[in-house]
């Protein structure tokens, strides 16, 4: 099934007004990824999605509800309290995500146990983890980064959204990391690609290379991603890291929904 990028973002948006409450920007950085990894990929079954910046857990909704693995009644118990569809994902209320996440940092982590495990099971699927940038200010990544390497293991792929923005600002004002993220993380033993994250057939290429020949990469490296995006991308004036968890008013909602189009 094709999903169109656009459609998720006005769930999202849906989501957000009722609930008054929300994560827009850095769930639509993520839109044309989601749409690739639910199109090509069997995610909740042998292939694995760990969201690591769990706030963006609305995109994932929305791409549930299209697919119509989740109904219209789940969807109006977003942020409810004790609902399987909480503001970052919970495993133990919703089994269709991989793991339970929010806590920024952690997933990479998360996701090289999976990786190990399936190593020790023998089992075919790639685990696929998404990490903010401005989550990468976490020790636990640097710590995740260095270690796995050393397994020698080809089953993960790590994803980085570099969307420029962060809860508090533009993630440049917060470190220098970013000057030279791509070069950073190769230092730490990683088969980088810089792409642009709004282009789905630039992720669909490059995530299918590294999946179907892992070793032809680059000396046994792990593959780790680097998507240039636009926080609150798809609406211009949302296009900014102060949209980060803000809520459109009712002239803003029209707006958006009517750039979004389709």
């Amino acid at each position: 099934m094709k999903i169109n990028p656009n459609v998720l973002r006005k769930k999202v948006i849906d989501m957000v007004v009722a609930k008054q409450s929300g994560h827009i920007g850095g769930a639509f950085s993520m839109a044309e990824l989601t749409s690739v990894l639910y199109e090509d990929y069997d995610i909740g079954g042998k292939d694995k999605l760990i969201l690591s910046k769990g706030h963006a857990v609305p995109i994932i909704y929305a791409v549930l509800h299209e697919l119509g693995q989740i109904s219209d009644d789940d969807l109006d118990l977003f942020r409810e309290i004790d609902s399987p569809l909480q503001g970052h994902p919970d495993k133990l209320r919703l089994p269709l995500m991989d793991a339970t996440t929010g806590s920024l940092g952690q997933g990479l982590s998360i996701a090289i146990g999976h990786s190990l495990g399936k190593d020790l099971r023998g089992e075919d699927g790639t685990i696929f983890c998404v990490l903010g940038d401005g989550e990468l200010q976490e020790g636990q990544v640097w710590e995740a980064l260095m270690y796995y390497p050393k397994t020698k293991l080809n089953n993960l792929i790590c994803i980085i959204d570099w969307n420029k923005g962060q809860n508090d600002g533009y993630t440049k004002d917060f470190s220098i990391m970013y000057d030279n993220l791509e070069e950073r993380i190769s230092s730490f033993g990683w088969h980088t690609n810089l792409i642009d994250g709004h282009d789905m057939e630039q992720i669909r290429n490059v995530v299918n290379f590294n999946r179907d020949f892992p070793h032809l990469a680059e000396d046994d490296k792990p593959s780790c991603v680097i998507l240039d995006t636009v926080k609150g991308k798809g609406v211009s004036f949302m296009e900014d890291p102060a949209w980060h968890c803000k809520v459109p008013t009712e002239e803003e909602y029209e707006i958006a929904m009517k750039e979004l189009g389709v």
